[in-house]
């Protein structure tokens, strides 16, 4: 298995008023980049042959192999497939900003994702999230299952996704526009979202059928995967919990 860790996220959200970083990834927590703490959690792993750091040059890490920035999420995710020069072995993908992250709950993931998928995405519930960080502040998405929020690691098929690339980078595109995203997605499931009505496996089924797909959203009792650092709180928490 090879891994691949994107750290080309540009520092020009509001973490830009508390750190002159140019990249996210290299902004302090408890005294080293941000990006080290997710690393150090996948050179952890056994069986990892490979880590992709997607990243600029001064990121670079012993152990790891530089790939060049892309222009957004997936021209990064795609910068790293293509130096990983993978084929369908399954790539585990971290993202740099969530520094709570351990190589044994990598480790849990990686045991608990469903073999022969094209994706496996964590899911975290909502009511874990905020019993064992009550001050973070999350997205969360209701469907009939309860409510729950998004990991930022997975598990991907890389020869997969460079045959739906176009596919993907259409979707994203209409992230912005109800009416494009309406049509793409499907008002009926649309309502039955918006009511709550929607169940996992529904969704599954439908991002089956958009993309042409297998895939998986595994509920995932860690919530450290989905602690990102991407606001002056999220980073007063995380040094709050790395420096005891």
């Amino acid at each position: 298995m090879h891994a691949i860790v994107l750290a080309g996220q540009m520092n020009q959200g509001p973490l830009k008023e508390v750190s002159p970083s140019i990249y996210e990834a290299e902004i302090s927590v408890a005294g080293r980049p941000m990006v080290d703490y997710v690393v150090d959690a996948v050179k952890g792993l056994n069986g990892i042959e490979k880590i992709v750091l997607v990243g600029p040059e001064p990121i670079q890490r012993e152990g790891t192999i530089l790939a060049p920035v892309g222009e957004d999420l997936i021209s990064n995710l795609l910068s790293g497939i293509r130096t990983l020069n993978a084929s369908n072995a399954p790539v585990l993908v971290v993202t740099a900003d969530i520094p709570l992250i351990t190589t044994s709950v990598l480790e849990e993931f990686l045991a608990q994702a469903p073999q022969n998928v094209d994706v496996v995405y964590p899911i975290i519930e909502k009511e874990l999230t905020q019993s064992a960080y009550p001050t973070t502040k999350r997205t969360y998405v209701r469907l009939r299952d309860g409510s729950f929020t998004g990991g930022n690691i997975f598990l991907i098929n890389p020869s997969k996704l460079l045959e739906i690339q176009d596919q993907v980078k259409v979707l994203l595109g209409h992230r912005k526009s109800p009416v494009r995203l309406a049509r793409d997605i499907g008002i009926r499931t649309l309502v039955r979202f918006a009511l709550g009505l929607l169940t996992i496996r529904d969704a599954e089924q439908r991002v089956a059928k958009l993309l042409n797909v297998t895939g998986r959203a595994l509920v995932f009792a860690h919530p450290e995967v989905g602690v990102d650092v991407d606001k002056p709180q999220d980073l007063v928490l995380v040094e709050q919990l790395l420096q005891t």
